[in-house]
Parts: structure tokens; sequence; C-alpha cells
């Protein structure tokens, strides 16, 4: 009995032992998370150079184990705090129990730091304190919380402008130029016309505070909207001027398309099975009016960053080159879209349709780069070539292509042959001007009168 009672009481405190590590092992774990101070992951997205009137603060949060609660932004000049600011984030479930990685809680912020918001701000340098918490049990159940120091120095002077250029002359959906001088130090420049920013490029390399800038006035901005040139420094101090021009008003073709089923039988189910990002709507008119519409944008925002990869420097010399073909559709033509009798759609056509001999070769407008061959959504097999500054030209429908991404191409080389892939009716060439990614009208390049004018004659002093 004495052996089976010193068993029993040793079994008994075995498990007592047990437990009490058990507890142990939960209290330090506790008392690890409870001391924690790890917050969230800070990230600067655009790390300022410094502090300015217009300054901005673009902050990335993010933490793997608990929710984002706040972030926070202190700007402290002379030992004194001169600007506080915060964000508070909705609350979600707790995430006490995460011990492990998961789905990320993110937040960010853009802050305005600059002056227009601290009038307190003197030039000079300010110490910038980021903070982010999270709401863990760290900390003594305040939150983890992580902090990024910036020193940075404070500007207030913005950029010298000289406009060069007296006379632009801009037909509604066309282009000019305006050439214009900055002062060392600024960092962007360039005509603001609406929604739009046109970017300036140095007239050549010794010269890289006079700026040549090709701009635009869009098909859709009213011609009344006001353009003027824009430069920014390092620190997002900004000086505005005006500039002598005249915008001709231009009205724009209408037209009406008739959907048929043996059309969009036709053209639908190609670009859907080279396009993954569109689905199925289970409907062939649903289909065709999101490739008419969704993928038509998507197009758009794709020619928008094929922009940003543009030449610094004209890669032509002689105007543009037009394709001997007859005009089918012009640069923005409104086009209604009716099935069954029933308006179903609206879209603006921002090119020129041209037709000529089946597969008839497709030649280059002018000297430049391949910058985009292949499939390309609704326009079908194309081309895109960048002739440098922001100048690009679009080529689509084509049944075959001859170039390949990153070819130096010249002035009426064949890079392809017509056809009628994408959104096509039948066989032909869809030729699109862009600047900076936006359609612009392209009879105004094929214009050896306009370019001189309003490019060639401009440089020459240059020269």
């Amino acid at each position: 009995m004495s052996k089976l009672r010193d068993k029993s009481e040793t079994g008994v405190g075995m498990v007592l032992i047990f437990f009490v590590l058990v507890l142990a092992v939960i209290f330090v774990a506790l008392g690890l998370k409870v001391a924690s101070r790890q917050g969230p992951a800070l990230v600067l997205n655009k790390s300022p150079k410094g502090l300015g009137i217009k300054t901005e603060l673009v902050v990335e949060a993010s933490d793997a184990k608990h929710n984002v609660k706040a972030l926070a932004v202190e700007v402290v000049q002379a030992g004194q705090v001169v600007h506080q600011a915060r964000i508070d984030f909705t609350a979600r479930p707790h995430r006490w129990w995460k011990f492990w990685p998961g789905p990320a809680s993110t937040a960010e912020w853009t802050v305005p730091v600059g002056r227009e918001v601290i009038p307190g701000l003197k030039e000079g340098r300010a110490t910038v304190r980021i903070l982010a918490l999270n709401d863990s049990w760290g900390r003594f159940f305040r939150g983890g919380r992580n902090e990024v120091v910036l020193e940075l120095p404070v500007r207030f002077a913005p950029p010298q402008l000289g406009v060069l250029t007296s006379q632009h002359y801009i037909n509604h959906g066309g282009c000019d130029m305006v050439l214009f001088t900055v002062s060392p130090g600024t960092t962007e420049s360039g005509v603001q016309v609406g929604p739009y920013f046109f970017p300036s490029f140095s007239v050549k390399e010794s010269m890289p505070e006079t700026r040549l800038c090709v701009f635009a006035y869009p098909y859709n901005v009213d011609p009344s909207v006001i353009a003027r040139v824009v430069a920014r420094d390092d620190v997002g101090n900004e000086t505005l001027a005006n500039f002598t021009y005249r915008v001709f008003p231009k009205k724009f073709h209408t037209d009406t398309i008739t959907l048929t089923d043996d059309f969009m039988n036709r053209v639908v189910p190609p670009i859907l099975g080279q396009t993954p990002e569109m689905r199925d709507e289970g409907s062939l008119l649903k289909n065709f009016l999101e490739v008419n519409g969704q993928l038509r944008e998507i197009d758009a925002q794709r020619l928008v960053e094929l922009s940003k990869h543009t030449a610094s420097t004209f890669l032509w010399k002689e105007p543009f080159v037009r394709l001997p073909s007859k005009t089918e559709a012009s640069f923005a033509d409104y086009r209604t879209y009716t099935y069954n009798g029933e308006v179903v759609d609206h879209q603006t056509h921002l090119g020129f349709d041209l037709a000529g001999l089946e597969h008839m070769p497709v030649r280059a407008s002018n000297d430049g780069i391949v910058v985009l061959a292949g499939f390309f959504g609704i326009f079908g097999n194309a081309v895109v070539i960048d002739h440098g500054c922001g100048i690009q030209s679009l080529y689509g429908h084509m049944s075959s292509i001859a170039v390949k991404e990153g070819d130096h191409v010249k002035r009426e080389q064949e890079i392809g042959r017509s056809g009628q892939t994408g959104l096509a009716g039948g066989d032909h060439l869809h030729l699109t001007m862009l600047l900076d990614g936006i359609p612009v009208n392209p009879i105004e390049w094929w214009d050896p009168h306009w370019i001189h004018d309003r490019i060639q004659a401009k440089l020459q002093p240059y020269q």
C-alpha cells in the first residue's frame, strides 16, 4: 500500500509540476506580449528632400500580427513642437491571439506638413517625427509603436520661371510647344491643362534649365480652361506662370454604330481569350460592353504608363508620314452604339481609321523606338513607337507585326500589315497619335508647315 501511495503522490506531483510549467510558459508569453514595444512597419513613399510651402508626406504602415491603430506626425523646430497631426483608424476585431504572421493590416496616410498648414514654420531646419501604433498588448496595453525621425531643411523660395516663346495657337484636341527657363534646383516643370500635366524636357543636354514642353488641349477639356506653365522644386514649392496662347474650339463628328450578333461573335471571344483580366459575363452583349468600356479604360491607362518611358530628346527630324489610304473614321468621333434598336453604349474614337488594300503594309510614321509590339486589348495586334519627349504613335488592328519591343525603326519602315484584330469591323489600320499617353489629333503631325511653325522654328535658335 505504501508503494502504491508513493506512486500516486508522485503522479500527482508530476501533474502539478506540468501545470506549473504550462502556467509559467503562459505567463512568460503574456509578459513578453505586454512588454513588447514592436510596432507597425513604416514606409515613406516619395521621401521628401525638405519642407516647403506645400510639402506632403505619404506614410504607409503595415503590421502582420495586429491592427494598425493610428498614425501621427510631429514637426519640431528649435526644440518646440510647431505642428501635430494624428489619424485614428476604424476599430477592427482585436487580434491578440495572433502569435504567427498572417494577412497584414495596412494603412496609408497623406499628410500635409508645409507652411500652408503650419504658419509658424520658419526657414532653416526641422525635425519630423512619424509615429505608428498598433492595437497589441505591447507597452503594457498601450500598443506597440514604431517611429521614424527625419531631419530636413526648410525652404520657401519657389523656383524662378521665364517663358521664352511668345505666341501659341492650339486647335482643340491638338498640340503646341512652349519654351521656358527654370532656376537650378527645379525638379519638375511643364504645362498644366485642366487635369492633365505635360512634363518638359531639356532643349539640349548642355542647357538643362532651358526647357521645351509639347502640350495639348485634349478633346475632353473645355477650351476655356486656363493653361499655365508650372515649376516645382524638391520640397514641393511651386511657381505658376501665364503665357500667351489661343485655343480654337472644334466640333467633333458624331456617329452611330449598329451592333450585330455576327460582329460581336467575331470580335469578342478572341479578345477575351487573350485578356485574362476580363471575365465572361454570360452574355454576348454584356461581354462586348465590358470590352468596349472597361478594357478600353485599361488600355488607356497602359498607354499613360508607356509614355513615362519616353526618350528625353526628339528621335525624329522630318514631319510624320500618313499612310496613303481612305479615312473611314476620324479623331474624337463620338460614337453611339445601338443594339436591337436601343442605345447601349457611348464611346469616343480617339484616332484615325485608315483603309486600303487588304493586309496593306503599315509603315512607321517617323523615327523612333518600339515600346510595345503584340496583342493590346481593343486594338488587337498593335505596335506603339516612341518618338521622344512624350510623343508616341499607336498602330492597331494589324494582321501581323514585323518588329519587336526595343527595335529602332526608321520613318516609313514597314512594321507590319493591316488587319481586323481587336474591335475592328474590317481590314484597316487604326492610328492614334499620343502625347504623354493622351490621344491627340494626328492631322497636325502630318503637316510640314505645322511641324515647322510649332516645333522646328522655335528650336532653331538652340540648335
